[in-house]
């Protein structure tokens, strides 16, 4: 007898290997048997025809405040991720003294995009240490699992206070830093964290901390990661600038993972229209680190960023000479010219010379209807140009001004930013150098493209959609990968005597739904949230967390501690 059994569904197994139709029996929050079950279960879920995977590991994630207030950790918990990482870009909460709880708050308010009402009601401050911090946790009740990073701002303040956003640090301060590292892995963390981006400031105005630290002190407080054994580097900083930017970016990853032997996590890789041969340069420096034997990895997100706008206002295509002699027209005109084909063509020759980040004409597929002025138009909302054209059978161009002059030039339109060139972001998705899901779930709350969703996306957008790998590709690259760089030795795989962390979801069927804003935050402050379709059951340890993007009602999420503990 099983406590649970999944029936004839196809295994992905996380390791990337062919998927395979299977029953999957669980008992005591561990896969006991895989393939043809004959013992009943006391639960048996009918999962025939539906894809069964490993949970998804979020590893790049801010719940650090809000997992206190809500412990399953949505909307993350609505797209099949069992385990989140916490203190990224060298925020946390702990190590923190009493005096210093105001400073840290502040990093999360700017840095984060977290309302300091909803903070300073919703966070209990029942710890000193960080591993207070696991203990304090542990002691509640949990959706996901947990598992945490100590962050270098958390301890430059401990150790220095208001010095820490002043100067660098002397021997004596950062011997005292070396020591809070070492008692977080010791408690159970499974790295460090550390941020130099010129952007990061606290509410006040002031650099978070981290970024005054010197490159001794940085490789001091990740060698006491590497004498572990356990656990990963996390670094954050700016945009690539500069060749002498990404000289000095690399003259201190190759200097951490000399030192410490651990996994490195380093820079985002996208590919930009602004700067289009950007990402293969970074790529490019990262092989070269393998090649010297460093196991450094870069991050990237499976969403792209985007620019919203319309044609009444015309911003998006100054740059363009023909544009700029109609805006200069009286609307009628202008109206009357965007209908004429020779003004037409001399707008595509002009995208065309302005280069890759202006030549929308190239990529209509990355160019899509975000929101129609009249309601005849809602079924065209959400749809790329490509798609409009093709169902209207008419070129790309005439598609999008035909559409935009029909809706009296207020069409709001979106852009990709990033993530745009299909064949690019293969490339960098495919690279056994980068790791899929750079979500910041849990922060920017209040920005309408919230994080949550990352895998959701890949597996419908860029698998079904795109085809840009296969679907156990993508599957390893958000399970078993991000598992075996962290350390969660007993997850990311579904193997008999690993955790039971399982998603099950409708190949063709999974996808995102609309963000919607809900007002949730402690002090009744609002924030996005996102649902997911097509994803059948979340399990954590065993126990049925999501069933049809419901809440069961069980808790079975665990913090989780590193073997260093």
């Amino acid at each position: 007898m099983y406590e649970l059994v999944l029936r004839g569904g196809r295994i992905y197994d996380g390791s990337g290997m062919p998927s395979f139709v299977a029953d999957l029996g669980v008992n005591s929050g561990r896969i006991a048997a895989i393939g043809r079950i004959q013992e009943s279960g006391e639960t048996e879920l009918d999962v025939g025809g539906l894809a069964v995977a490993p949970g998804i590991i979020d590893f790049h994630t801010h719940f650090d405040a809000q997992i206190w207030w809500d412990p399953l950790g949505s909307s993350s918990n609505e797209h099949g991720v069992t385990t989140v990482v916490m203190g990224n870009c060298g925020l946390t909460l702990a190590p923190c003294k009493e005096e210093g709880r105001d400073a840290l708050i502040g990093t999360f308010v700017r840095v984060e995009g977290m309302p300091r009402d909803s903070l300073n009601a919703g966070i209990p401050w029942e710890w000193k240490t960080h591993g207070d911090f696991l203990d304090a946790l542990s002691r509640r009740r949990l959706g996901l699992n947990i598992a945490t990073l100590v962050g270098h701002c958390a301890v430059r303040q401990f150790a220095m206070g208001e010095a820490s956003v002043e100067r660098e640090a002397d021997d004596a301060e950062i011997s005292q830093m070396e020591d809070l590292v070492r008692q977080g892995m010791a408690a159970g963390a499974f790295g460090f964290s550390t941020n130099s981006n010129q952007t990061h400031f606290r509410e006040d105005g002031k650099p978070v901390p981290s970024r005054f630290a010197s490159l001794d002190e940085i490789e001091r407080l990740c060698r006491v990661v590497g004498a572990s054994r356990r656990g990963a580097v996390q670094f954050t900083h700016g945009a690539f600038a500069t060749p002498e930017h990404v000289a000095h970016i690399s003259k201190w990853y190759d200097t951490i993972l000399r030192e410490t032997g651990r996994p490195l996590i380093g820079e985002s890789i996208r590919h930009r229209w602004s700067e289009p041969d950007l990402w293969r340069n970074q790529l490019d420096d990262i092989a070269e680190r393998w090649r010297r034997g460093f196991p450094s990895y870069a991050m990237t997100s499976t969403r792209r960023s985007v620019r919203l706008w319309n044609l009444r206002d015309g911003g998006r295509f100054n740059e363009l000479p023909e544009w700029r002699r109609l805006a200069s027209l009286p609307a009628p005109e202008r109206l009357h010219s965007l209908r004429s084909d020779s003004v037409r063509r001399t707008l595509l020759s002009d995208m065309a010379a302005a280069g890759p980040a202006m030549d929308l004409s190239s990529r209509w597929h990355s160019v899509a209807i975000h929101k129609v002025r009249r309601a005849e138009h809602n079924e065209f909302e959400g749809k790329s140009i490509e798609e409009v054209s093709q169902l209207l059978g008419k070129t790309g161009m005439d598609a999008f001004l035909d559409f935009a002059l029909a809706d009296d030039l207020e069409t709001v339109f979106e852009a990709s930013i990033t993530q745009g060139d299909d064949k690019a972001v293969a490339e960098i998705f495919q690279s056994p150098y980068v790791m899929l899901g750079q979500s910041d779930a849990g922060a920017h709350v209040a920005s309408g493209h919230p994080g949550f969703g990352f895998g959701t996306l890949m597996l419908s957008h860029w698998v079904r959609e795109r085809k840009i790998m296969t679907l156990e590709d993508a599957i390893r690259k958000l399970t078993f990968m991000p598992a075996s760089i962290f350390g969660l030795y007993d997850r990311g795989l579904l193997r008999p005597g690993m955790a039971a962390d399982i998603f099950v979801f409708d190949p063709a069927a999974i996808g995102l739904q609309k963000p919607c804003q809900v007002n949730d935050l402690p002090q009744g402050a609002p924030r996005y949230v996102q649902g997911a379709r097509g994803i059948h059951y979340s399990i954590v340890n065993g126990a049925v967390l999501m069933r049809d993007g419901s809440h069961t009602g069980a808790y079975p999420g665990r913090v989780l501690r590193s073997q260093a503990a």
